[in-house]
C-alpha cells in the first residue's frame, strides 16, 4: 500500500502467498484462516485504489489464483495441489475496474495465460510472443 501510495505504478503484481503456502504445508486451519485474511487484504486493497484520488474509478484490479486444488479423493488432497487434473486447472478470478460488467458471473473457460493478453489489450501493449486470448466477456 505504501509504494501504491507513493510512487503510484501504472502496473503492479502482487502476490499472497499465505493460502498456498498453508494448503501445501497441509496446515488446514492455517489455510482457512490464510483465506479469510487474504480476502480481507484484497477487500482494504480495493477501498484504498478506491479512495485515492489517482487511482479512483480509473483503475483495473485482477485478483486470482495460481492453481486450484485436488477434489477430496484425488492423490492427498489439496496438499500436493497444483498438477493438471480438473481440480487443479479450476481457479477464480474477480476482475474489478470501470471497463468491466459488474455483479456478471461469467462460465467461459479460460487460462491463466489470458490475463496478460487481457492487460495488454486494455494498456494497449503489443505482446508479440504471447498465447493468451483477451478476455472480451469480461468488458461493458
Amino acid at each position: 500500500m505504501e509504494i501504491l501510495q507513493s510512487k503510484h505504478p501504472k502496473l503492479t503484481l502482487i502476490n499472497l502467498l499465505e493460502v498456498d503456502v498453508n494448503g501445501h504445508a497441509n496446515l488446514w486451519s492455517n489455510y482457512l484462516e490464510a483465506i479469510r485474511k487474504t480476502d480481507d487484504k484484497a477487500r482494504k486493497l480495493w477501498e484504498f485504489i478506491q479512495s485515492d484520488s489517482v487511482y479512483a474509478n480509473k483503475t483495473t484490479l485482477f485478483i486470482t489464483n495460481d492453481h486450484g486444488r485436488h477434489s477430496k479423493g484425488r492423490r492427498d488432497g489439496f496438499i500436493s495441489h497444483g498438477d493438471n487434473c480438473t481440480g487443479c486447472r479450476s481457479i477464480y478470478l474477480v476482475a474489478l475496474g470501470p471497463d468491466f460488467k459488474v455483479g456478471k458471473e461469467i462460465n467461459v473457460g479460460y487460462d491463466l495465460i489470458d490475463i496478460p493478453a487481457t492487460i495488454s489489450e486494455m494498456l494497449h501493449f503489443d505482446m508479440p510472443t504471447a498465447r493468451g486470448k483477451v478476455m472480451t466477456e469480461l468488458f461493458r
